[in-house]
């Protein structure tokens, strides 16, 4: 245990002694303090006056302090008398025993936990029924650390690179608990906490698995099958019209919390949750960069959020993993794409010739002699596009009932437009997001003639063909891996080895 501070002032979350001063936060976990001082800190949490604190729960969790409480119960901090160990003690207000809604959520957050076992997922240790009371318990791990909600209020913003490493934890968890056919359904920051360990910083940890789905188990679920159940500003669309749910919406939380931690803003909020729900199912997001311009987010983040926040599930990464490995790449990317422009700047930007002064003093005859001076392979190209288009000509009028193949669609020597197919990529993610199919694959169709190399474009055209032309689509997949083997290899093999 730690040296108590003789003042003996602890913090209310973390339980750390707290330094002698006025502090209004936690110097550890940055927990909000009201007041100074353990009698006043008690009465302004409302500890004096529970009945629970002192008292022991199942005969071996002593309850220290209340730390936070809801509609549904109240959450303190406690101590495990045989292992001297910090838990976290989950209790069930007494009165609610007789809500069969209300106990399910207990049971399936014990259930749930049973079959999870990862490092980034808080982790249950008991559950069980006070005997004094009756009222149920949940015994889980202590996390002395803040929520991801504490985070953006008080460091953002956060960089990319912090941010991609926080959520790649959130999805290595959400990709065990979905292997286990578990969905949380109720992702958001308040559910993530951030622990500082020595040897890892800002170690995560997925909380309240409460409203989970199982999707194999025999348990009744907890409501019907047309009750929206979740926190409007999270859930995806299919979650908010109460339709079928799978992994899937997980992920789109996800998306809605990668946009927040970029913009701090959520993509869709309102004056109500009916409000809400309706912007989640009918309004595209506003682009991360067009709400917040002055934030420091790269195209590539741009791009994969609005890729997440697809209406459209099949439009959506497939898989936790799938979105993890595309989180990574980002700062990869990024660090990639500024090492870049030394060369690139030479080969593309047209630079002024040094001679300036000679140039001023050209004759007027100078265009002839520049025409005289002419290459052969220059005249000869031209001669072949001359040739080409004859040909194609006499084609055409041979051959009424055809369609002419369009030459663009072949990559001319030199004819790649790198920028261009970038930003129609861009676009096509926004109409994507905006629900608008039709318009999005033709902007990446626009995009791979502007550019074949663009990997982006033929990664995202396997996910429109995926559906349809199961042979199409493996062939862009094929495509995007062989032009960009670190960013989309993995997804890519992840995508076809599965069903």
């Amino acid at each position: 245990m730690q040296a108590k501070d003789p003042s003996g002032a602890t913090c209310p979350r973390c339980a750390r002694a707290l330094p002698p001063g006025t502090a209004k936060v936690c110097v550890y976990c940055g927990a909000l303090l009201r007041t100074v001082g353990p009698a006043s800190l008690s009465v302004s949490l409302g500890l004096a006056s529970d009945p629970l604190i002192g008292a022991t729960v199942g005969g071996r969790f002593k309850v220290e302090e209340l730390i936070g409480q809801g509609g549904m119960g109240k959450v303190y901090r406690a101590r495990h008398l045989a292992l001297d160990r910090l838990v976290c003690l989950k209790m069930l207000k007494p009165a609610l025993l007789e809500d069969p809604t209300v106990v399910g959520r207990f049971e399936r957050e014990a259930m749930a936990a049973s079959r999870l076992n990862h490092p980034n997922r808080i982790q249950v240790l008991d559950f069980g029924r006070n005997e004094a009371d009756g009222a149920l318990y949940l015994v889980m791990e202590y996390v002395q650390g803040k929520d991801l909600r504490a985070v953006l209020r008080d460091e953002w913003p956060v960089p990319e690179e912090r941010l991609c490493r926080i959520m790649a934890q959130v999805l290595a968890a959400l990709g065990e608990a979905h292997a286990r056919h578990v969905i949380h359904r109720d992702l958001k920051p308040e559910n993530i906490m951030i622990e500082q360990r020595r040897d890892h910083p800002d170690f995560v940890k997925v909380l309240d698995f409460g409203i989970a789905k199982i999707l194999d188990s025999d348990l009744p679920g907890l409501t019907r099958a047309d009750v929206v159940c979740g926190t409007p500003q999270y859930m995806a669309p299919e979650q908010a019209t109460g339709g079928k749910l799978d992994a899937r919406c997980d992920l789109y939380a996800v998306g809605v919390m990668l946009y927040q931690m970029v913009t701090s803003h959520l993509p869709f909020d309102g004056d109500s949750s009916m409000d809400v729900l309706t912007r989640q199912v009918h309004e595209p997001p506003v682009p991360p960069r067009k709400r917040q311009p002055g934030a420091p987010i790269s195209q590539r983040m741009e791009s994969l959020i609005l890729h997440v926040l697809s209406k459209d599930p099949a439009r959506r990464p497939q898989s936790a993993e799938e979105l993890r490995q595309l989180l990574l790449a980002v700062p990869q990317e990024n660090v990639a794409a500024a090492q870049r422009p030394a060369h690139d700047l030479r080969s593309a930007v047209p630079t002024e010739p040094r001679r300036s002064s000679q140039r001023a003093k050209t004759p007027a005859n100078a265009p002839e002699r520049a025409r005289k001076r002419l290459p052969s392979s220059a005249i000869a190209g031209g001669a072949a596009v001359a040739l080409l288009a004859g040909l194609a000509w006499r084609w055409q009028r041979s051959n009424h009932g055809r369609p002419m193949l369009r030459m663009s669609a072949v990559a001319m020597p030199g004819s790649r437009d790198a920028a261009r197919a970038t930003e129609l990529v861009r676009s096509a993610a926004e109409r994507d997001a905006a629900g608008d199919q039709g318009a999005a694959l033709d902007l990446l169709l626009q995009a791979v003639e502007a550019d074949p190399e663009n990997g982006e474009a033929h990664y995202r055209l396997g996910g429109f063909f995926r559906g349809s032309q199961p042979e199409r689509a493996r062939q862009e997949y094929a495509a995007a891996k062989r032009l960009d083997a670190k960013k989309y290899g993995a997804a890519v093999d992840a995508i076809l080895k599965g069903p």
